[in-house]
């Protein structure tokens, strides 16, 4: 058998453990034998449609169904994260040169728009076959530009990675998998679709969290990890965040069964890890890139180190560079950029991270080498570092340093639900006590001199967020004047040395 390949291993499954619950989401829930014979049917369906086809739609057993069968029938499935703008998808589909899109029924108007073939999610059976994965894997990932980039990976790259991440998490057939984030995000589809079928586990969809409020979001993850009481969960920091916050005044419930809740997406701050350990949410950090098959270093049960993203996983050789740029070595490596000559290639990928590896193996990352910010007076600064700094304040949901126009640094920040009432009654001291205080460990030179305060969820209003939700940093450092002039905010001054 080849390792990590999940039709192969969900054949077995249906064979040996048909009755075993496999995957339920709010309409349906299915058993091993009943999920082979979905997979089966829908790859007679997708049989007759064209080697490229896009999938649109939240997460679901429709989704899930339809991406088994395109690994099963060698297609090339593109991802249609449907949290994108009509505009993104837009461009992917031209850039992926797509004619047709399986879709959701709740997206079918959409993607209408988008493609001259659309296909409703397939829901027929049919018997079992042995099969083994087979095609590509297209996966958009938008940088700050916010212009996706399409990334090739073939079914090698996704077995590699999926057999290291397995043998990584001590996934088995007894975890009980709570799924958050969209199968759209690569990481999202291997920890919530692959390793449960080779591990033997169960998966419950929870699509709604990511769709509350965000007022409710911590409350929405806690009710579902209280009620379904899982053993895994995958989350970003954000939703980390705000679980932790309402688990910490009680009004949400941690379940003892959790044993590993992996984190990663963007930096997660020692404070928040070290609150959600306390409250009893069993924190593991990791670090990846969709060039590299999702997880690069992760965290794990019984070796973790604190601060830092853990070691790499089976397989997978990381090096620092002369320039302090991380670099990976892998047989997960992507296989390049789709239409474009700058993307990985040759089983190694120049991350654009900059880091550092302890002595133990244990990888620390510091920030984007494309983010690095040199001051008026040659001061290098790595902005992540001081963002994580001050998000490991509540009361603060997003943060950007980005150099202003006088050569220094300023600092845009939006507050979280929780924190609103506090900065829209805060004057210039509280607000420097709160900002100097919090970036306390920081040198003078590379602490902000001005400060802009948005409303919550200010943004996604301004159009400062990439589909991913990352902050468009070379956006934001040409809106300055914008952002300080802008009435709507509250702006101020602080004094540091600058040296």
């Amino acid at each position: 058998m080849k390792a990590g390949d999940v039709l192969v291993m969900l054949g077995e499954r249906a064979s040996e453990g048909a009755t075993r619950p496999a995957f339920r989401d709010h309409t349906e829930s299915l058993d091993y034998a009943a999920l082979a014979r979905r997979v089966a049917g829908a790859a007679e369906i997708l049989e007759g449609l064209p080697t490229r086809l896009g999938l649109l739609g939240a997460s679901s057993i429709d989704w899930l169904v339809a991406d088994l069968a395109a690994w099963a029938t060698g297609k090339e499935l593109v991802s249609l994260p449907h949290f994108f703008s009509d505009a993104q998808l837009a461009h992917i589909v031209a850039d992926a040169g797509l004619e047709t899109v399986i879709a959701a029924d709740d997206q079918m108007i959409r993607a209408r728009g988008l493609a001259g073939q659309v296909v409703p999610m397939p829901r027929t059976e049919a018997e079992w076959w042995p099969a083994e994965m087979s095609g590509h894997r297209i996966v958009y990932t938008s940088g700050s530009s916010g212009t996706p980039k399409g990334v090739l990976l073939g079914a090698d790259q996704m077995r590699q990675s999926c057999a290291a991440l397995l043998e990584a998490s001590g996934a088995t057939m007894n975890d009980r998998h709570l799924s958050v984030l969209p199968y759209a995000l690569l990481l999202e589809a291997i920890c919530g679709i692959y390793l449960p079928i080779l591990a033997g586990g169960h998966c419950v969809i929870a699509a709604h969290i990511v769709q509350s409020p965000a007022s409710e979001i911590g409350v929405a993850l806690g009710e579902a990890a209280a009620r379904e009481r899982p053993t895994t969960i995958v989350l970003v920091p954000q939703l980390l965040q705000a679980w932790t916050i309402m688990a910490s005044v009680s009004r949400v419930e941690v379940p003892d069964s959790l044993r590993f809740v992996a984190v990663g997406g963007a930096a997660v701050p020692d404070v928040i890890a070290d609150r959600a350990w306390a409250v009893g949410i069993p924190v593991y950090e990791g670090y990846g890139l969709t060039e590299c098959c999702s997880v690069v270093a992760v965290n794990r049960p019984g070796d973790r180190r604190a601060g830092t993203v853990g070691r790499p996983l089976p397989g997978c050789d990381l090096r620092i560079a002369d320039d302090g740029e991380i670099v990976v070595r892998s047989a997960a490596v992507a296989q390049g950029y789709l239409g474009r000559s700058d993307g990985p290639a040759n089983g190694e990928w120049h991350t654009g991270d900059l880091g550092n590896i302890d002595s133990d193996g244990y990888l620390r990352v510091a920030g984007r080498k494309d983010n690095l910010i040199v001051t008026a007076n040659g001061r290098n600064v790595t902005p992540e570092w001081v963002e994580t700094m001050l998000l490991a304040d509540p009361r603060i949901s997003r943060c950007v340093i980005f150099p202003s126009s006088f050569g220094d640094l300023a600092l845009l920040i939006e507050p979280s639900q929780l924190g609103a009432a506090w900065f829209a009654k805060a004057d210039e001291e509280r607000l420097a006590g709160l900002i100097a205080g919090l970036t306390a460990l920081a040198p003078d030179y590379a602490r902000p001199n001005r400060v802009a305060v948005m409303p919550p969820d200010g943004f996604a209003a301004a159009g400062l967020l990439t589909a991913n939700g990352r902050p468009r940093r070379q956006e934001i450092s040409a809106r300055n004047e914008e952002i300080f002039t802008n009435r709507k905010f509250k702006v101020m001054e602080m004094q540091h040395g600058i040296f």
